[in-house]
Formats: structure tokens, sequence, C-alpha cells
């Protein structure tokens, strides 16, 4: 079945004129030939016609539900119309009032319904997402049932832990599930780990992180390399027993590096220059003591021998049967002690025993 368009308003009417055959101006003019010309009495085809136009109008009617609203109609108050598919009612009797902008004569039948809000009613979207921060949006069964659910399991952890806490007077302490350790909290802020059997604590640390108690290889300290390194400044030469210093160093052999690219070892030696300490002993700069005299920083120093004699008797050595070579017949020589120095003795070199290592420093 066809949809059927709104029907005009022309048809049957008992104020019809005479002559309106052809033409019918509005619903209460109709057929004005019906009274005047068939002495009220329509023509069977006439009826055919008027019963024809009554359905149309009904079917109309059924499939709109409620009917359009028209300029050609005077509504009466409290009629309801649709217009736009929107349905209104009439306040007043009006003609002609369009219902979507005279809203002194016509209102909606059924005012829209506002998105909720928290200090407003209305509609809401469902959400089953459990880390929404909507306050528009309402939570699903589902996103309830996940919420308890791990609320649920957050509860059973903390029975779990509750029932294996112990507090105490001086300390508290949380037993494992083996019953093996139990890690105790003092009041003076010790925390350590506590073995039931063997009966003795395997470490302690005190409030200020130091270990008091108990062994911690260096291998479980997390990120410990990083913290030696970090607290050496760079520059510093260090004794090294390799012959290839460690990523991240170089040897101090007088090389040059580049002071961009490491602007913490340039504030060290801003000339671009690692001191070259191979062979050599360190001392420490005289800065005024009096000891080294005029030496600045990182200068270098030949070796030296402090200033001295080995002397021998002269007397003690003729009585050996060495004889004075400087008597030359002076037989009043032999009554005085004479010295004289001995020959040359030693290496190229004056030194103390000694360790080779590579001096290195750190490069950043």
């Amino acid at each position: 079945m066809i949809i059927q368009k709104k029907p005009d308003y022309l048809i049957f009417a008992d104020s019809a004129k005479k002559g309106e055959n052809m033409e019918f101006p509005d619903v209460s003019r109709g057929w004005g030939v019906t009274v005047d010309q068939t002495a009220s009495k329509p023509p069977m085809e006439w009826m055919n016609g008027a019963f024809n136009r009554i359905d149309k109008n009904m079917l109309y009617l059924l499939q709109q539900g409620v009917p359009e609203w028209s300029e050609q109609v005077t509504y009466p108050a409290n009629a309801i119309i649709k217009y736009n598919g929107i349905l209104y009612t009439a306040i007043v009797e009006n003609d002609n009032a369009r219902p979507s902008t005279n809203t002194t004569k016509w209102k909606k039948t059924q005012e829209e319904i506002p998105n909720a809000s928290i200090t407003t009613k209305g509609l809401v979207k469902l959400n089953s997402e459990t880390n929404s921060d909507s306050e528009t949006e309402a939570a699903t069964p589902k996103a309830v049932k996940t919420v308890f659910d791990l609320t649920n399991n957050i509860h059973n952890r903390i029975n779990d832990i509750t029932d294996r806490f112990e507090p105490d007077v001086n300390a508290s302490r949380i037993h494992l599930h083996n019953n093996k350790y139990h890690f105790f909290l003092t009041n003076e802020g010790l925390a350590g780990v506590y073995d039931e059997e063997e009966q003795v604590t395997k470490w302690v640390f005190n409030e200020n992180g130091v270990l008091n108690e108990g062994f911690v290889p260096a291998s479980r300290i997390l990120d410990l390399d990083k913290f030696v390194r970090g607290s050496i400044p760079v520059g510093i030469p260090l004794p090294w027993p390799q012959s290839t210093p460690p990523a991240g160093w170089f040897e101090c052999n007088g090389s040059s590096f580049d002071v961009n690219r490491f602007p913490e070892l340039a504030k060290a030696y801003p000339w671009g220059s690692l001191p070259d300490l191979r062979g050599e002993f360190i001392r420490g700069w005289d800065n005024g003591r009096g000891v080294d005299l005029w030496r600045g920083i990182l200068s270098w120093q030949n070796c030296e021998i402090q200033q001295h004699n080995h002397t021998q008797n002269i007397g003690e050595y003729n009585e050996k049967g060495g004889g004075n070579p400087w008597a030359s017949g002076n037989s009043n020589l032999f009554e005085h002690d004479y010295w004289f120095t001995t020959g040359l003795a030693g290496g190229n070199e004056t030194r103390p025993r000694n360790v080779a290592f590579m001096y290195i420093v750190k490069a950043e």
C-alpha cells in the first residue's frame, strides 16, 4: 500500500452554493450541486467520489498517527498536530500560526529530555570503562562487576596481610607464607629480615639506609656502578691495574681530547689535553707551604738527589794500610783527620720501591 498524501479539504457540505460543481473552495462549501440540482439525492458516482475522499483521509490519519499541521486549518485549543516530526499542542485557538515559531500559541506536546549531568536529570549514556572520569555517563553492570571483583581481590589480599601482620610495642612484623622469614620494623627505624628457623637476623638497615648488620653482595645493589662512578669527580687520576682503560675513561698519557664533547673533563683540563703520568710519581702541590718552592700546579719536575757527601776519615784509611794520597811528604797531615769523597754509586734515577699502575681519568 502506498503512502497516502495529505488530502485537501474540499468535499460535500450543506453550505455549498449552486453551480459549485467544478471547484470546491473548502470543507464547508463542498459540492454545491448536491442540494440545488439533485434534490439532496446525488448520483452514485458522486457518492463514490465522496467516500473515496473519506477513505483517503482515514488512511492518511492511520499512517500518520497524528495529522500534520496545515495553514488552511483553524485549530482549537488543546488540538494535537505534528510538524516536522515533532508533536505540538495548541495553547489557544489559532490559524496559520506555525508551531515551530509561535510559542504563545503552540507548545511541544512532550518536552525534549536533556542530557543528564550531576545537577540535571535527563538522558545518560552507559559506559563499561572502570577508569573513566566522565560525570555525564553511567556505569554498566559489567563495569560495576569489574570494580567489585578488583575490590574483592584487594580485600582478600588485605585480609591475608592482616593475618600475617604482628604489631608490638617496640616493633612490627610481617610473616611470610612459608613462615621461614619475617620482616620487622622497629621504633628506632631499623628494618630487616629475621630467619625464624636459624633464629638469626639476616640483614638490618637503619633509618639512614646504612647496613647495620648482615651482608648484601654488590651485585644485588641496583645501579651500584653508576653510584660509584657518579661519586668520583671527573678528572681525578686513579691507578688502574690493566693495560687498557675501562669504557668512559682515558689514560693519562698527555693526549688531547674534545672539550666540546667532554665538557666536564674540560673543567679540570680546560686546555684540552691530559697530563702525561706514564712513569711518573704524583707529588702534592706546595701551594705556599715552602717545601717545594716556585712550583705551578701540574708542572713537571725532574729527578734530583739532595746535596750530600759520602766521606771517609783519612786517618782511619791510612791505619788500614791505604796510605794518604794527599800527604806528599807532609808528615803534619797525619796529626789531623782528613776526609775524602768516594766514587759514583747507584743507577740513573732515584726512586722508592713501587708497583706500576696505569693512571686514568673519568671522561664524563
